[in-house]
């Protein structure tokens, strides 16, 4: 596992970036036999008929190979109960085993959704754009539920924020691991 580097203190635009309200979203991807997660904000829809999300994934993550084998992606959209999940998430507790099995439910793709999230998107991809750093992976949404309508949303920049915001050691999941 490696420290978080977001390679944002040489982006010149990244103080603007900074002022958007940004949700958090739990990211999943398996190819059946290995799975990744990471969290991320850089998510939008973008189309309505079908109904598709945009989601990216950074290319020195094991997530990027994995979503191109297996072509399905799991959004859960983090609650503000959720903090010491994603907390825990950061230093490291960064698989199903160590999160939980009890934290997941799945649905179509198999991709693991995080069952007390306010909301998820479970997606099949149907097309991947390159950039220099990211894919830009869009999916069909095969299923989307609101699961805890009564939760609001945990934001990036709650996060940030908050006291201490994102611990300077917090790890970022460059490995996904096996599923069995």
């Amino acid at each position: 596992m490696v420290k978080i580097d977001t390679k944002s203190k040489f982006d010149p635009v990244e103080e603007v970036y900074n002022k958007r309200l940004r949700g958090g979203f739990f990211i999943a991807t398996t190819d059946g036999e290995r799975t990744h997660f990471h969290n991320g904000c850089w998510v939008t829809q973008c189309s309505h008929e079908p109904p598709q999300m945009l989601v990216c994934f950074p290319k020195e993550m094991e997530g990027a190979d994995i979503v191109r084998r297996g072509g399905v992606f799991a959004l859960s959209m983090t609650a503000e109960d959720q903090e010491d999940l994603m907390d825990r998430f950061f230093k490291g507790d960064q698989d199903i085993k160590s999160m939980g099995e009890d934290e997941f439910i799945y649905k179509e793709t198999g991709c693991p959704i995080l069952k007390n999230s306010q909301a998820y998107f479970d997606c099949k991809v149907t097309n991947i754009v390159e950039t220099s750093d990211f894919l830009l992976v869009i999916g069909d949404v095969l299923s989307a539920e609101i699961l805890h309508p009564e939760k609001k949303s945990l934001t990036v920049n709650h996060l940030m924020e908050r006291e201490g915001g994102v611990p300077e050691d917090a790890i970022v999941p460059i490995n996904g691991f096996n599923n069995y």
